[in-house]
């Protein structure tokens, strides 16, 4: 016994009941099943007529996420941004906007909270601040938590000597 096939509207529905999708990363699951190229466009209108995609919400709740729950920094939240589909300017723009509304003790407390996670053994500073680059923080927001945890904890994480 064969099930009809599901239109792509009911499969775009399904998708988004299960999770959150940007329009592009939404379109690229729609082809994948190959639904012809009309039919998404037309579903994808129409889901944004509705209210139910909104890529600056989508990118909004994915700063958020990205920053609090994974510990990325500025860049690799724009780089990931972009991996779901989501245009340049968008993620530029939401992610400026979402550093822009922290302050300074925010973001270095974020930052040592990301260390104590993931590095509290280490003790080379020079490592540390690489390590920290490559998660996407800026050089002046690495500075400022490395010293701030200086300050706090210097004989915990790092040898006098240096």
């Amino acid at each position: 016994m064969s099930r009809a096939p599901v239109s792509a509207w009911w499969k775009a529905q399904e998708l988004l009941a299960r999770r959150a999708h940007g329009s592009q990363e939404l379109i690229t699951k729609l082809k994948l099943r190959d639904y012809p190229a009309a039919e998404i466009e037309e579903v994808i209108s129409r889901l944004f007529a509705a209210g139910l995609l909104d890529d600056e919400a989508f990118a909004r709740n994915l700063v958020t996420d990205f920053f609090t729950r994974r510990g990325y920094g500025y860049h690799a939240i724009i780089m990931r941004l972009r991996q779901k589909g989501l245009a340049s300017e968008l993620c530029e723009l939401v992610t400026k906007q979402f550093f822009a509304e922290l302050d300074e003790g925010e973001l270095s407390a974020a930052i040592l909270r990301v260390i104590k996670r993931r590095r509290a053994h280490e003790k080379d500073k020079n490592r540390l601040f690489v390590w920290l680059k490559r998660r996407g923080f800026r050089s002046d927001e690495i500075t400022q938590a490395l010293q701030t945890l200086f300050l706090i904890n210097k004989e915990r994480y790092f040898d006098d000597r240096e």
